[in-house]
């Protein structure tokens, strides 16, 4: 989904959801350096890998979308709160480049160079428990907790669970 087109259908699904529900916002951190280091080819091509990635993860039923210049959002109706929201949490937060940021590092420390980006993403999410929802509170909280995890050192997420 574009942004306007995940806006409307979440919109629509925060309305009529009875179940929980959960807001995921992705941020790929550091995402400037990516372009200024390897060019904007090389970041289109991470933006493509992280988009195609959060769709495999995530559930058809899910709303994948990326809203901004490195900022993807994604609505899971019926995930609450627990250890699969967690499981699901922790494997979005390592992200496709897990493998190569290791390979990257152990390159890194025997001086050589590595060849493409694998940045890191940091990912802030709000698990309504309660719906429906407005979806301007639950955006809100949502972002808020990607800011706390971006504070606590990137790489990571963080949830919060509304009423």
């Amino acid at each position: 989904y574009n942004r306007a087109a995940a806006l409307d259908r979440i919109e629509t699904l925060l309305a009529s959801e009875d179940r929980p529900c959960t807001l995921i916002m992705v941020d790929v951190d550091d995402f400037k350096g990516v372009n200024d280091t390897y060019g904007h080819l090389e970041g289109d091509a991470v933006l493509k890998e992280l988009a195609s990635f959060f769709s495999q993860v995530m559930r058809k039923e899910d709303v994948v979308a990326r809203v901004g210049g490195d900022e993807f959002l994604i609505f899971a109706p019926g995930l609450a709160a627990g250890p699969a929201t967690d499981r699901i949490l922790e494997h979005l937060a390592r992200g496709p480049f897990a493998a190569q940021r290791a390979t990257d590092e152990s390159a890194r420390s025997a001086r050589a160079s590595h060849l493409h980006a694998a940045p890191s993403v940091s990912i802030g999410a709000a698990c309504c428990v309660t719906p429906p929802m407005p979806f301007e509170a639950l955006y809100a909280v949502a972002d808020s907790t990607l800011y706390q995890a971006k504070e606590a050192g990137k790489a990571q997420y963080r949830l919060t669970v509304i009423g």
